[in-house]
């Protein structure tokens, strides 16, 4: 598979990881944290939930970008992944909404979309480069 073909699978599949940990984690704040249910269809959350949301949305981005990189073998994948959540996030967070989180909220979750992403797939390829040893020439008489 060449370079580009490589990126966009992975790409595609740091999109879908997000999606699976933002779901997953969304489901278990309801089930556990029945004040989070309880808050949610009027998004009335407390500050312990909203940075609890955060947290959840870091993880994802975090973890998309780790996916993103093996499969590219590219650390600059999880910056572009980053790109792209920012680019899907940014209308949503402005103009669907925007009144119902504090500013601050939105500034933090758009704030760390692309460093995260980035910075993760940056560790993760230099975790990876960490496990191939070059091969030491052997000397044989």
């Amino acid at each position: 598979m060449n370079r580009i073909a490589r990126t966009a699978v992975s790409l595609v599949a740091g999109c879908l990881i997000a999606v699976v940990i933002a779901q997953t984690g969304n489901m278990a704040a309801r089930i556990f944290w029945p004040d989070y249910a309880a808050a949610e269809p009027t998004k009335a959350y407390s500050l312990a939930m909203l940075v609890a949301r955060l947290a959840v949305g870091a993880l994802c981005t975090a973890a998309a970008g780790c996916v993103t990189t093996i499969m590219a073998r590219d650390g600059r994948a999880a910056w572009l992944l980053g790109g792209i959540f920012l680019a899907i996030s940014l209308p949503i967070h402005l103009f669907r909404v925007w009144a119902d989180y504090p500013a601050w909220y939105h500034i933090v979750y758009l704030g760390y979309l692309v460093p995260i992403a980035g910075l993760a797939g940056l560790a993760m390829q230099r975790l990876s480069l960490r496990q191939v040893r070059p091969l030491k020439p052997s000397i044989e008489h």
